[in-house]
């Protein structure tokens, strides 16, 4: 039986610091807390792809499978019970280093401590960026607004096949405080400044003595700006998180 998964980050909401996660998500009510859920995945030793109830049929089929590969997963998620719906959560971890351009993320959305690498022929600042409309309404007509490189501005618009006459909703979306910001060599567009405890990027200060540098966390702009966030280093953050953010798939 084919089941849709839809990626969904999340941020953390706890005391201190925190998950950042993903998700796959069925049916409201099928957890009542994160032991009720599970990671699941296509095949019984492929890695975690989504999350499902332990009752579910997926998990009890593969529950007595050894695999041998498992390690190879990526180890920085978990399942928990978000509102309700059994879902994937990216772990927060301490990284160790800063780097350039921040940090690189997994194939499933979760910062990892690898240093991102930037988008070839992508900006370098966020002069190189502009804000365009996303579809043929854009925020100044109920849609809305995305950035991209300046000088593919007008490929983009072009790109959107837009007719004179579309119908609008006679209504402004625009966020008067988003802005184009240029991120690991990528145009985006951002309403929110990063928080003064942020870590990880060369440009950004050291952790205070005392405190560790925590990627994943609760902060949505240093998640996806791939930083981090200087947090007490007195132990490991374990809740988890509530919906918000970006579709990833």
């Amino acid at each position: 039986m084919y089941r849709g998964v839809v990626l969904v980050l999340v941020v953390a909401a706890c005391d201190g610091d925190v998950t950042g996660p993903l998700q796959g998500q069925w049916n409201r009510g099928e957890c009542a807390a994160d032991p009720d859920c599970a990671p699941a995945a296509v095949a019984c030793c492929a890695c975690p792809a989504f999350a499902v109830p332990v009752s579910d049929p997926i998990h009890r089929a593969c529950a007595g499978v050894r695999c041998r590969d498992r390690d190879r997963c990526p180890q920085n998620i978990r399942a928990i019970c978000d509102d309700g719906w059994c879902a994937l959560a990216c772990v927060a971890i301490e990284c160790r280093q800063s780097c350039a351009n921040g940090f690189a993320a997994d194939d499933n959305g979760c910062l990892t401590c690898e240093c991102a690498e930037l988008d070839a022929g992508g900006c370098t600042t966020a002069a190189d960026c502009v804000q365009v409309r996303a579809d043929c309404c854009g925020c100044g007509r109920g849609g809305e607004d995305t950035a991209v490189l300046r000088r593919q501005a007008a490929a983009y618009d072009a790109d959107l096949r837009c007719s004179p006459g579309a119908l609008c909703p006679a209504a402004t979306t625009c966020d008067t405080a988003a802005a184009p910001q240029c991120i690991q060599g990528r145009c985006q567009l951002t309403t929110s400044a990063l928080p003064s405890s942020a870590c990880g990027r060369s440009d950004l200060a050291t952790c205070a003595r005392g405190q560790v540098c925590i990627v994943n966390g609760m902060d949505r702009t240093a998640n996806e700006e791939g930083v981090g966030v200087c947090v007490a280093g007195d132990g490991e953050p374990t809740c988890r998180g509530t919906p918000g953010g970006r579709n990833a798939l």
